[in-house]
């Protein structure tokens, strides 16, 4: 995943609003809670290499 994020120059507040915006969206679906935080703690892992600015 990193090589396809290198160029995109994605900060920890892009990330950041990534996640505030699933949240919202999966609120508004309906979606349990405890499935959320078994998808947003998929996506937590990658945000090493998704995150490129800054480094």
């Amino acid at each position: 995943m990193g090589p396809l994020h290198a160029s995109m120059n994605i900060g920890k507040g892009d990330f950041n609003a990534l996640v505030a915006v699933l949240q919202q969206s999966m609120d508004a679906k309906g979606i349990p809670f405890s499935a959320q935080n078994g998808m947003l703690a998929r996506l937590a892992p990658m945000h090493r290499e998704i995150i490129t600015q800054g480094r």
